[in-house]
């Protein structure tokens, strides 16, 4: 009863804005919601993600006024979707590849990694791409594939939430692809 009380108290300052309540509750659950959810994935990068998704998607409730009993209860409620939602749309991808035959996959490999195309041709085009794309999308691909960042590093560097993050970088990726491949036609 106790740590529900500590629990309501804890969602109002969130809800007031209280940095030092949204610290509190970060640091409260960070590590434990990390095991649990890397125990389920075995992946510590994919881990990290979906654990920031899931404080995202808690505090955003939180701020809905949402009724919440039992914090704890919540948080790994929403952890277990988050979960099932990523294991679910791995699996569908596995699915996808599996049932395209291996001989396709190889001649579209074949075409895309052509021996006879060199490193300059291949900087060259990506460059006039990135010419042609609007800046923060390009800037968000060579932060994700040049640099090597996490999406959540990315959101964090650009001061804008994963789910942002997220979302430009799929936009920038099919820009991309897109104006790549009109430059190969």
């Amino acid at each position: 009863m106790k740590e529900n009380i500590m629990d309501a108290a804890c969602i109002r300052q969130i809800q007031k804005g209280n940095e030092r309540a949204l610290v509190a509750f970060y640091n409260r659950f960070k590590k434990p919601l990390f095991s649990f959810v890397n125990r389920q994935l075995k992946d510590v990068q994919v881990s990290e993600e979906i654990v920031q998704d899931i404080f995202l998607a808690s505090i955003d409730s939180m701020r809905e006024r949402r009724e919440i009993e039992s914090l704890s209860a919540y948080i790994y409620a929403i952890a277990r979707h988050k979960i099932i939602d990523y294991l679910r749309k791995k699996k569908i991808k596995k699915i996808l590849l599996s049932a395209i035959p291996i001989h396709i996959i190889n001649s579209y490999a074949a075409h895309l990694f052509r021996e006879d195309v060199q490193r300059e041709e291949l900087a060259d085009s990506i460059y006039r791409v990135f010419k042609k794309m609007p800046h923060e999308y390009a800037l968000i691909i060579r932060l994700k594939y040049i640099e090597g960042l996490s999406v959540s590093e990315i959101a964090a560097k650009l001061s804008i939430r994963f789910k942002a993050a997220e979302s430009m970088l799929f936009r920038a990726r099919k820009v991309f692809s897109s104006l790549y491949f009109s430059l190969k036609t």
